[in-house]
């Protein structure tokens, strides 16, 4: 079956601006088995078609052009991030503050490629300690053929990593391969990979509580450290801020890790609503007004475009958060208006069983918050 291969073993990218020339290497066996082992639980071999089948291809819907669309459930983690990072270049990066933030969300396909380019880059330079990033593309005319079962290992073992320690480098390939990443089949897969081999596969085992844990759960779904690590650069088993130490007996004790330092984008989830986890301030509090919610084992984004809400705490509060959910087949843009204080109607009556998830996890960060949801039937 490799007997095609033989041609691969090298790739090169030419830069003619400032004539760089990027070598790539091809992934050995003992790296894909490695990277196979902490993707995906150990009677698995395949990855499953939901991941094989998805990259961050946008949608054309007027009101949503910079949603990236989901086609089947599974990846939904890796999408989110990805989309959360979109929007935050859309939004606040460079910003001309003569254009109208709300017009920032209708960008021309140029504009949302390149917000595309950046937000990829910006997660595995993260990932790297903003020292060096690694990219995972797969080379020759048609970028590799999928068959009926998606082997992982085989799949891997046909990559070719790039690596770069500078980041005008790091945007420069994958400025090159983004249509891999956008249009491509696998550009969910390559991301992941990529940013893996960034913070390395050593480390990233380092980061879990559990070092046999794999970024890859049941059903296909992403685990709370392959959200980490695309959002904070670390694959960390936990949402709370820095590590807790637990006695577990004996005079053992057990190391708990959370996240190290203030992020730019957030996250929520309706677990801390059943308080089940506690989401620390790093990831509550962000740097952006754009959080990752995590609600019912799927991930979307909601956010809002003014900073100033951030930081904005009086009694009467009011303001708008927009929310995206790239596999629910949005078809329109959704605007909520969170009311807290004094603004807040009296929602102590409301049964619990009867409030939309993610009032509840808009209510773990605005305690007592009400919603309303502007005419859009709230989504149970």
């Amino acid at each position: 079956d490799d007997d095609d291969d033989d041609d691969v073993q090298e790739v090169s990218l030419q830069r003619n601006v400032s004539g760089f020339h990027y070598s790539g290497c091809q992934m050995d066996h003992h790296s894909a088995l490695e990277l196979k082992n902490l993707l995906l639980a150990s009677n698995l071999n395949s990855f499953s078609s939901e991941w094989m089948n998805q990259g961050f291809t946008f949608s054309e819907t007027c009101d949503l052009r910079y949603g990236i669309v989901q086609r089947k459930g599974g990846p939904c983690g890796v999408l989110a991030s990805i989309q959360a990072f979109v929007l935050k270049k859309l939004l606040f990066d460079n910003a001309d503050s003569t254009v109208n933030n709300l017009h920032r969300l209708r960008p021309s396909n140029s504009t949302r490629r390149q917000c595309l380019v950046l937000a990829l880059a910006e997660v595995l330079w993260k990932a790297g300690e903003k020292k060096q990033a690694t990219v995972a593309v797969i080379p020759g005319p048609g970028h590799f053929t999928i068959s009926g079962h998606h082997r992982c290992q085989a799949i891997l073992e046909k990559m070719m990593l790039f690596s770069v320690d500078s980041f005008k480098d790091l945007q420069f390939i994958v400025e090159q391969q983004i249509e891999q990443f956008e249009s491509g089949k696998l550009g969910c897969v390559l991301l992941a990979i990529s940013a893996i081999l960034s913070r390395s596969i050593e480390k990233v085992r380092e980061d879990m509580d559990v070092p046999t844990t794999t970024l890859i759960g049941a059903h296909g779904y992403c685990t709370q450290e392959l959200i980490n690590l695309l959002l904070c650069g670390r694959a960390v088993s936990n949402v709370f801020d820095n590590d807790i130490e637990l006695d577990s007996g004996n005079g053992n004790v057990t190391l708990l890790k959370g996240v190290k330092d203030p992020c730019e984008v957030g996250l929520l989830s309706l677990f801390e609503h059943y308080n089940i986890c506690k989401v620390g301030a790093y990831l509550k509090s962000p740097s952006y007004p754009i959080w990752v919610v995590c609600s019912e084992s799927h991930f979307s984004v909601l956010f809002g475009l003014q900073r100033e809400l951030l930081t904005n705490q009086d009694d009467g509060l009011e303001f708008d958060l927009y929310f995206y959910d790239g596999l629910a087949n949005q078809q329109e843009e959704i605007r909520l208006t969170i009311s807290v204080g004094k603004s807040a109607k009296s929602s102590q009556q409301v049964d619990a069983d009867l409030t939309p998830p993610l009032e509840l996890c808009i209510q773990t960060r605005w305690k007592d918050a009400s919603v309303n949801w502007n005419g859009t039937e709230p989504l149970l």
